[in-house]
């Protein structure tokens, strides 16, 4: 059978969607990536790129406006609203400048997933940072955004070599990261776990 490749993000909502909701999650992602309309799968660009702009920018106020202005699809200019008030406070106290990042791919079975940091910051101690920036309206859960960490994390050589993983939920400005005690050998486990069932999920809802 075919690889199924979606992107590391797209896994780590499945991953927080439930037992309920991960169907309907799959159903969503599916018709998505299988859109000929490039543009079912491109509603939070424009805010991502805004966000890309304001990290260096001495007015990220200004991009993230922009791009609010800009919001001409149903739901757009309140969801942009909604992450640039929760973006805008969590950059200023962050104290961060944009870096070059670049994409990798990450493989378990039939899934393979693209890893590509919407951020590489450079922190005020000049240590890195690559972010995967969760747009959505529902909360980002800690074991999902775990996951996308570790993935993150084990592609860090292609992506941002010497780089922290991070996972920022935009709309409440806050930022993820892997804890020191992580069981790195469970978390793995869960995530094999997890892309054997999203490959089964992804090929029932064919």
């Amino acid at each position: 059978m075919d690889t199924i490749s979606v992107t590391a993000l797209s896994f780590t909502e499945y991953v927080m969607s439930g037992q309920r909701g991960r169907i309907s999650i799959l159903g969503e992602q599916r018709a998505m990536y299988l859109a000929e309309d490039p543009r079912m799968c491109g509603f939070y660009n424009p805010v991502r790129d805004a966000m890309r702009r304001a990290v260096s920018s001495p007015t990220p106020e200004v991009e993230m406006r922009e791009a609010v202005l800009a919001a001409n699809r149903n739901g757009q200019l309140r969801a942009f609203e909604e992450l640039a008030e929760g973006f805008l406070p969590w950059l200023r106290k962050a104290r961060v400048t944009g870096v070059p990042v670049s994409s990798a791919r990450w493989t378990a079975g039939d899934l393979t997933l693209k890893v590509r940091p919407h951020l590489g910051l450079r922190l005020a101690n000049g240590s890195l940072a690559a972010v995967l920036v969760y747009v959505k309206e529902a909360p980002l859960t800690r074991e999902a955004a775990t996951v996308g960490l570790r993935i993150l994390q084990q592609t860090m050589d292609e992506t941002l070599p010497g780089g922290e993983p991070w996972v920022l939920d935009a709309r409440r400005g806050r930022v993820f990261r892997l804890g020191k005690r992580t069981n790195l050998g469970k978390l793995d486990a869960l995530i094999a776990a997890e892309s054997t069932g999203y490959v089964t999920h992804w090929r029932l809802s064919a």
